[in-house]
């Protein structure tokens, strides 16, 4: 079995992660040039961005986590494992921009040089923009390489680039759009253009548990549902009754005892779902406090804009922080946060009771504007100045000052009116049907006696 460990170093690039202290300055200082680099490639269309080669007939979607680390490695190291020759196998993975930087360190030191040895090729992708389509619009490639130097971890649209925008974070209940939308929705054209409608299989790292997850149930349907006449999914792990230990033992056994962690955005509300998953993204961000800055810059964003929100369930993970005495981290992001630009935002909210149930909440329209711009300092001073203006009450209950116009009631429908000074990202945007419905919530007060400002 061939060692990993001798081939570690082989690289002179091996032990620069993106992410790294090192490689961390490295790309603040080359960021806009790989920008204009993308932006070129993006330009060419996807199948002009890959190389030129027949068509691959095993794909692994590899997410850079323990499961699928573990086939790579038995693969690459042990050729009885498997029943394919190297070069039919292409892994490829789809960037987000905010996955561990110290998983980005282990792919490249334990992972990267066993490729480059067997010139297996690995293709890193992304979203160039928010939406993608199936004919490859939207993607870009980021390396496409039989002998990959570095994992791209910082991608090109990131995730946290939507979520700026739209002034929100990640939601924990639902289908995980957000997965669908920056890996899903990338991962399927890419794997269309490099099989070029020839059959394949299609690795998946489910566990020996996850037997549904992989062939579903009379009322679930598995992934082995979406095999086509060219698609077959294969799970490794099932075949060889692995579960995440043994995977884990796996690695560390090829590695020389790396523990290799989960692989997740750093500010995934997945990974924040449990005792478990909170311990260990709060150790994670102890050791590298610049991993915490994004997270928590979303979600005081998104908290400024609507104070129901946080990204443990409606919870917030800087009172988290706080309350395990992580005073370093919060003070890391305090002082970012400092630096950006800010903005004061009007926020204009109507909430609207559920056709089944009048005293449920169906759902909520917002209008959002941009009335300031300027350093966080100017800011705040402009939030005093127009509360003063427009008679408005200031109150920092919860730590963030808003100006408030209008609290909203206890009964449906209702609506909230208030101005904040928050960081800028956030894009001005509302409904076009937003000030006819606005107009008939203010002729609704106006019957009630209740004023609405404009």
């Amino acid at each position: 079995m061939l060692d990993v460990r001798t081939l570690t170093h082989s690289h002179p690039r091996a032990e620069m992660a993106t992410g790294s202290t090192g490689g961390r300055h490295v790309a603040a200082r080359t960021r806009a040039g790989q920008r204009l680099h993308q932006r070129a490639r993006h330009a060419l269309g996807l199948r002009q961005q890959l190389n030129p080669e027949p068509p691959q007939r095993v794909v692994l979607s590899y997410g850079l986590g323990a499961d699928l680390t573990a086939v790579l490695l038995r693969w690459l190291t042990e050729p009885a494992s498997r029943d394919f020759a190297l070069d039919e196998l292409v892994v490829i993975t789809a960037m987000t921009g905010h996955e561990w930087a110290d998983t980005g360190r282990d792919v490249e030191q334990h992972v990267l040089p066993l490729l480059r040895h067997h010139r297996v090729r690995y293709v890193q992708v992304a979203r160039a923009q928010l939406l993608t389509t199936k004919a490859g619009d939207g993607i870009v490639v980021l390396d496409d390489s039989r002998r990959p130097e570095r994992v791209h971890l910082a991608g090109a649209y990131r995730l946290s680039d939507e979520l700026t925008a739209a002034g929100t974070i990640p939601q924990s209940g639902g289908d995980r759009r957000c997965s669908l939308r920056a890996k899903g929705a990338v991962l399927d054209p890419v794997i269309a253009a490099l099989t070029d409608g020839q059959p394949y299989r299609h690795v998946v790292g489910f566990e020996a548990e996850e037997l549904t997850r992989a062939y579903g149930t009379p009322r679930r349907k598995g992934d082995a549902a979406h095999n086509t006449a060219t698609r077959t999914g294969q799970y490794p792990l099932i075949d060889w009754r692995w579960n995440r230990q043994d995977c884990l033992d796996y690695i560390a056994s090829v590695t020389g005892g790396v523990l290799w962690e989960k692989s997740a955005c750093s500010y995934c509300p997945f990974a924040l779902a449990n005792r478990e998953g909170r311990a260990r993204v709060l150790q994670r961000m102890a050791a590298e406090p610049a991993a915490a800055i994004e997270p928590l810059m979303l979600e005081h964003r998104a908290i400024a804009l609507n104070p129901a929100q946080g990204l443990i369930g409606g919870r917030r993970l800087i009172d988290l922080l706080l309350a395990e005495q992580l005073h370093h981290v919060v003070e890391s992001f305090t002082a970012a946060r400092e630096e950006q630009e800010h903005v004061v935002y009007e926020v204009r909210r109507i909430l609207r009771p559920s056709e089944k149930n009048p005293d449920k909440l169906g759902n909520a329209a917002r209008s959002l504007r941009i009335l300031d711009r300027g350093s966080a300092t100017q800011m705040r001073r402009a939030l005093h100045r127009l509360a003063r203006q427009r008679g408005a009450q200031l109150d920092r209950s919860d730590t963030i000052t808003r100006a408030w116009l209008h609290r909203r009631g206890e009964t449906l429908p209702s609506y909230e009116q208030f101005l904040v000074a928050a960081p800028a990202g956030a894009v001005a945007k509302q409904d076009a049907n937003f000030e006819v419905w606005w107009a008939q919530i203010a002729s609704r007060a106006t019957e009630q006696g209740v004023g609405l400002s404009n």
